[in-house]
């Protein structure tokens, strides 16, 4: 079986978009991964069929619709960090059987889709799903109070399939505290710690997007100093000075390490709006990244189909030609460009799971 729709001309998806054709083809040539789709949400709430390929958006979606996998494909995003959100409210009793079998039910999807698709948890798997022409998916899970109850289970091959994970979401866990006014942050708890641990040794990804301020300084005192933490979707509070962005200490610290800060779409974090805000500020938390840590650091993670409201003009998946040709238009060099859509990304990738 397969999804996929990649055989229009880049002349024509560029009169399309009203871009150029050099801004397309950069995009087609380019390592473009998006460090936070949350597809799975809407499949799992109301069963939003993620195999359909829905209608493009031509005007914002409040929430849901921004994507699907047909329409991933058609965007040439070359990986995905597709992740599995932990239901904060399930009770503990059954919160890690459930988590298992949505990650298989992924695993299974998504491997059951091999023109289009394939599961990666390696750099070298996914340069070689690349390299056949197929999207990479990176399984991830935010929340890893999904495993709390039993946190061996990091080591096994649960753990060698999730590349990364959160350590917190939403609400505050017997792990740490979160960003977010719906919880508070005493920090790392002992737990906390030694998931940070066997993440360290599983050589997962430590997400530390969503975590209160001393839990993630906290994290990052018992992480390993050889392995890189990553922020896969937040905003930054250089340019929007809001309780979910990171600050430029965090950023920096994340930079020191190796890693990559990833910016996420939903327009209230990014400007202060309350319905859809504007693509551009996507760029303008980018360019901040790059001023307080080097052009190394920024990446996309945009929290699609996360219950976000993207900003009016990016809002589906497919229409991304336009923000490579915004950063065209800022004088951003292909170098860079690169960097930012995937390359970085990449190399902490490389450093982590080779």
């Amino acid at each position: 079986m397969s999804i996929a729709r990649l055989d229009e001309p880049a002349a024509d998806r560029a009169a399309a978009q009203g871009v150029s054709v050099e801004a397309v083809e950069l995009l087609d040539d380019a390592h473009f991964i998006d460090l936070h789709l949350d597809l799975e949400v809407p499949v799992r709430l109301y069963g939003y069929d993620p195999l359909h390929r829905h209608p493009t958006a031509t005007r914002p979606k409040i929430w849901f619709g921004h994507t699907d996998l047909p329409r991933v494909r058609e965007a040439r995003m070359t990986g995905v960090m597709y992740d599995i959100a932990t239901n904060p409210i399930r009770p503990m009793g059954n919160r890690l059987a459930t988590t298992q079998a949505n990650v298989q039910r992924v695993v299974e999807r998504l491997e059951g889709l091999p023109a289009d698709f394939g599961v990666a948890r390696t750099r070298s798997d996914y340069d070689r799903i690349v390299a056949d022409g197929r999207t990479a998916c990176l399984i991830t899970l935010q929340g890893a109070n999904a495993v709390s109850a039993d946190p061996s289970v990091i080591e096994t091959e649960l753990g060698q399939t999730l590349v990364r994970m959160t350590l917190v979401h939403l609400t505050t866990s017997d792990l740490g505290g979160t960003s977010s006014p719906l919880g508070f942050d005493k920090g790392l708890t002992a737990k906390g710690r030694e998931v940070v641990e066997r993440m360290n040794a599983a050589r997962m990804f430590v997400d530390l997007a969503h975590a209160g301020v001393k839990t993630f300084w906290d994290a990052l005192e018992v992480h390993t100093s050889d392995l890189p933490p990553i922020v896969t979707h937040t905003g930054v509070r250089g340019v929007r000075d809001h309780w979910r962005n990171l600050d430029d200490d965090q950023i920096r610290a994340i930079a020191d390490r190796g890693g990559v800060v990833g910016v996420m779409y939903q327009s209230n974090f990014l400007e202060p709006v309350y319905t859809w805000g504007r693509r551009a500020s996507i760029l303008d938390h980018i360019e901040h990244i790059i001023e307080v840590a080097g052009e190394d650091v920024p990446a996309i993670g945009t929290d699609y189909d996360g219950m976000i409201i993207p900003p009016g003009d990016l809002p589906d998946v497919t229409h991304h030609a336009v923000l490579v040709q915004d950063m065209l238009d800022r004088g951003w060099s292909e170098a860079r460009i690169r960097k930012i859509l995937g390359e970085n990304f990449l190399r902490s990738f490389a450093e982590i799971r080779p």
